[in-house]
């Protein structure tokens, strides 16, 4: 009975980051804007995740931070990767909280597929490859913000249009 108390779980576990990574792993089509990213996180219980990257569109390269966290988390992990951010008419629809449900295991180096999305209705898939040791099945809430002032953003401003 406690091997299958155990067991359920790593199946589940073991379903999430697999169907993940496939979601994330979806190829970016023309309207969707490139992301990078590079974070950081660490947990006992609620993990805490801080970093920074970059958007990529048209020739143009914006910058922003990402913070937050989610519960159940154990250990400590770096992650860098790429994805696509879908949705995203209005470049100040970026900034926001994004939430994301799933979970990661790293033992020294994995990968990882992440899906979220926020508010406005822009979703970022995330495909990274991680490094560290941890184990997480979590539902996250995270802050990402472009770093330019808000007065450098005109309201309305679409991605295309904006040049730094």
């Amino acid at each position: 009975m406690i091997f299958s108390r155990s067991l359920g779980p790593c199946f589940l576990m073991g379903f999430l980051l697999v169907h993940g990574t496939v979601q994330a792993r979806e190829a970016c089509t023309s309207p969707d804007v490139r992301l990078d990213l590079s974070a950081h996180q660490i947990g006992v219980g609620v993990g805490y995740l801080w970093g920074h990257g970059t958007l990529s569109e048209g020739g143009q390269t914006y910058r922003f931070t990402v913070r937050g966290g989610g519960m159940l988390s154990l250990g400590g992990m770096s992650l860098s990767g790429q994805g696509c951010v879908r949705n995203l008419a209005r470049l100040q629809d970026f900034n926001g909280t994004y939430w994301t449900v799933g979970g990661t295991a790293t033992i020294h180096r994995g990968t990882a597929g992440i899906v979220m999305e926020n508010a406005r209705g822009v979703d970022i898939h995330l495909h990274a490859k991680t490094r560290g040791a941890q184990l997480s099945g979590q539902v996250s809430r995270l802050s990402f913000h472009l770093t330019a002032p808000p007065a450098r953003i005109p309201k309305g401003t679409t991605v295309a249009s904006y040049v730094r």
